[in-house]
Order: C-alpha cells, then sequence, then structure tokens
C-alpha cells in the first residue's frame, strides 16, 4: 500500500486496555485481525456514501473550478471524490496475528484524505482535506464486540 495507510490507537484508556487483555488471551488473532479490517473497509465505504470522515465532519464541498472540470469531461457535478468510484474501490486491508492495516495503493489517495497544494494535475491548487480512513467512536466500540465475538467462537 504506497498511497495511503492508517494506523490508530483507541484513545480510551479503560477501552485499549481492555482490548488488549482480550487479544492477549486469543490463541490465533489474525482472525480478529481480519474481522477488524472488513469492518473498516465497510466503514471507509460508509465515509465515501456519506461524504464525512471518520470523525462525523462534512467534506469540503467541490470548487466550482472542479464542478466546471468535471462537466466539461462529461461526467456532471458527481459525489465527491467518486466521479468514477476508483478511489472508493481501492481500500483494502492486511491482517497478521500483531495487526490490521487499511489503506490504498492510488497515489492520489493521501492529497485527497490530508488535503495540500497540487504539483502535479491541477498544479497549485488547494485540495482541502477529505478523510475517508480512521476510526470513529463508534468504530472503537465494534472493534471491542469484534474481540469478544472472536473469543466466544475461537
Amino acid at each position: 500500500m504506497t498511497g495511503i495507510s492508517y494506523k490508530a490507537t483507541v484513545d480510551d484508556t479503560d477501552m485499549r486496555e481492555k482490548l488488549a487483555e482480550l487479544i492477549d488471551r486469543m490463541e490465533s488473532p489474525r482472525g480478529f485481525y481480519v474481522n477488524v479490517g472488513e469492518h473498516l473497509l465497510n466503514s471507509v465505504g460508509d465515509n465515501f456514501d456519506n461524504e464525512q470522515g471518520p470523525d462525523g465532519e462534512k467534506w469540503a464541498p467541490l470548487s466550482p473550478v472542479t464542478i466546471a472540470r468535471r462537466e466539461a469531461a462529461g461526467y456532471g457535478p458527481t459525489p465527491i471524490l467518486r466521479v468514477t468510484g476508483g478511489l472508493r474501490g481501492s481500500y483494502n486491508y492486511e491482517a497478521s496475528d500483531t495487526e490490521v492495516r487499511v489503506g490504498t495503493a492510488k497515489v492520489q489517495a493521501a492529497m485527497m484524505h490530508f488535503g495540500g497544494e497540487s504539483k502535479g494535475y491541477m498544479t497549485g491548487a488547494v485540495i482541502p482535506a477529505r478523510p475517508a480512513v480512521g476510526i470513529s467512536t463508534g468504530d472503537e466500540e465494534e472493534i471491542f464486540a469484534i474481540a469478544e465475538d472472536w473469543l466466544a467462537v475461537e
């Protein structure tokens, strides 16, 4: 994943300690991390669909220049970051016995996620940050539930 990958830690100290305790009890945590990866991929898709970051903050609207370029190319003012769906569909995950990484190999993903000044296609344009990857409070709770469920069937 050369475009962007995301490493996150659970902010809630009590939840982080309880989650670490659950993971330590797992004989084979890879399956747990696979399930977390699947959940987080769904969350990334939801973020694209809702045009918001993991924190619930709405993405900046398209600029008039972007709308005009899309219309000139025959696309019309399609949803933010989803002209073709290629970026949204490019996210994947890699799971091991110690972690899960969620990301994409699309090189433009980092610019779209963090924002910044374009050096390529639209040199000089300032692109606002539109984060799609991350862990929301709801994701934290779901990851904890996934850990409890995994232990129940392991």
